[in-house]
């Protein structure tokens, strides 16, 4: 994952996007909208399916951003 930990501190990148957890329903429902999202050509759409996987991953996951 593009995690690193620098003296305590979670770094991602942003320009990366998230992976979902395998087997986590949630995580593969957002990472789908993503993919119907880019299949569409609809970038907004696409960024909101990363925004809400990046949070539920930090919530359901343990901060897995």
């Amino acid at each position: 994952m593009e995690r690193q930990v620098d003296s305590g501190t979670c770094v991602y990148d942003p320009l990366r996007p998230p992976s979902p957890v395998p087997g986590c329903l949630p995580c593969l429902e957002l990472a789908a909208q993503r993919a119907e999202a880019r299949f569409r050509c609809d970038s907004s759409a696409a960024t909101d399916a990363n925004v809400l996987l990046r949070r539920h991953l930090g919530e359901a996951h343990e901060g897995q951003v």
